[in-house]
């Protein structure tokens, strides 16, 4: 017997200025529940206290406080993409692999640096088949591999190989984020992480392995 899905749609999405008032409140009061008190009190008639709204007005938007989540988390994505997006102009100009990457690792942290209890209920209590179709994001990756190709040596498939690091990088960005945001006050934090994908850009001749076909993209959601 199958278990019934938690859903983590929104019912409605808002079109009128004083909607978009409402569920802004709603996810600012969400954010700051998680930030001073964590999962274990985040409840939607918390939420709805903290907003100033009426529970009834709350569920007319969300059904659960994981569809509340679920809109943290695909805020928490746009704004990730826009820092990036705002960087990848600048790569063109870098002179090396490492300043680019430098470039690109210090606007992923940047963001992340940002309500670590946010990220901890996303990477926790968030279904993982929500966080995949969030962050999927094909045209920022055409765009960072137009500008990190030219630097890359010795890779196969750079397009696969973009795909790869970017999961790798999310993951330990995300981890720190989510689990120890102190790690983001130490010098070297930014170095690690860039010197993790300068390695595996820039191989060695002769081990570049056999050519790998991308993998198939989710279906969506």
């Amino acid at each position: 017997m199958k278990t019934a899905r938690t859903p983590t749609k929104p019912r409605k999405l808002p079109t009128q200025e004083r909607s978009r008032s409402t569920v802004d409140a709603i996810i600012q009061a969400a954010t700051y529940i998680l930030v001073r008190f964590g999962w274990q009190r985040f409840t939607t008639n918390a939420i709805a206290e903290r907003a100033g709204v009426n529970i009834g007005s709350l569920y007319q938007y969300f059904p659960n406080k994981e569809a509340i989540v679920a809109e943290l988390e695909r805020r928490h994505v746009v704004e990730v993409r826009d820092k990036l997006a705002n960087a990848l102009p600048q790569l063109s100009g870098q002179q090396s692999l490492r300043a680019a990457l430098s470039l690109l690792v210090r606007a992923m942290v940047a963001e992340h640096r940002i309500a670590p209890a946010v990220h901890r209920a996303i990477e926790e209590e968030l279904p993982r088949s929500v966080k995949r179709c969030l962050s999927d994001d094909r045209q920022g990756d055409d765009r960072a591999l137009q500008a990190l190709q030219p630097f890359m040596k010795n890779v196969p498939d750079p397009r696969f190989a973009l795909q790869v690091a970017r999961v790798a990088a999310h993951a330990v960005i995300h981890q720190a984020a989510s689990h120890q945001p102190e790690l983001f006050d130490r010098p070297d934090f930014v170095d690690e992480v860039v010197a993790l994908l300068e390695g595996y850009f820039h191989r060695p001749a002769g081990r570049t392995g056999r050519r790998v076909p991308p993998l198939n993209r989710p279906e969506s959601c």
